[in-house]
């Protein structure tokens, strides 16, 4: 008990960590943005045993512009033609949560904590084209077409909900397994982002 005294002591109170992962769109923002590679920084201050505030800033920057679309009748039948389609175009994600976190340890080595924190969520991609794939309500074939789409950037609140597990290489270095799951609140819905990533945190 002492012994993990003395190692809590001699990490101190901060840390700094770096979380590559995967992002992979779910509900509507899933329907026309593909998954993404994404990175998350954070910065870390423990308040007491098991409790911390910190500031995180992630990133993904390429969701590829993908899917169907909604509402367009490109055979002017008066019908919607909910045709797939590609594009040239990617969707990046760039957000900010002030977070908390809480947790405990299995051992003096292996720990875990959960995470909350509200956060602003920015969406943004250049302009581009997508092309269009299959056929419309009426059979006319669209295969090919393309269409040019603006440049478009918007930004939503949301939540970062999440849970670490993290192993003590030494006491100033920690690996471990993150999992986090972000709830943005758009116009059509909420949507979310999962995002599982490998965790490298420096203490000191």
């Amino acid at each position: 008990m002492l012994a993990g005294a003395a190692s809590h002591a001699e990490k101190g109170q901060w840390s700094v960590s770096l979380t590559p992962g995967f992002a992979a769109p779910v509900g509507s923002f899933a329907r026309q943005n593909g998954n993404s590679l994404n990175v998350l920084a954070g910065l870390n201050y423990e308040v007491q045993d098991g409790y911390w505030y910190g500031l995180e800033l992630g990133y993904s920057g390429g969701h590829r512009r993908q899917g169907r679309l909604d509402g367009e009748d490109f055979d002017k039948d008066g019908s919607d033609d909910a045709v797939a389609f590609t594009s040239n175009m990617d969707t990046m994600m760039l957000h900010v949560n002030p977070v908390l976190k809480a947790g405990g340890e299995y051992t003096d080595d292996l720990r875990y904590c959960f995470i909350v924190g509200p956060g602003l969520y920015s969406f943004f991609r250049d302009a581009g084209s997508i092309i269009l794939e299959g056929a419309t309500t009426n059979q006319t074939s669209v295969a090919g077409r393309t269409v040019p789409v603006g440049k478009a950037a918007n930004t939503f609140f949301g939540l970062d909900l999440g849970h670490t597990l993290g192993y003590e290489v030494s006491s100033a270095f920690e690996v471990g397994l993150d999992v986090r799951y972000h709830l943005v609140f758009m116009p059509g819905g909420p949507s979310g982002v999962v995002v599982p990533g490998f965790r490298f945190a420096f203490l000191f």
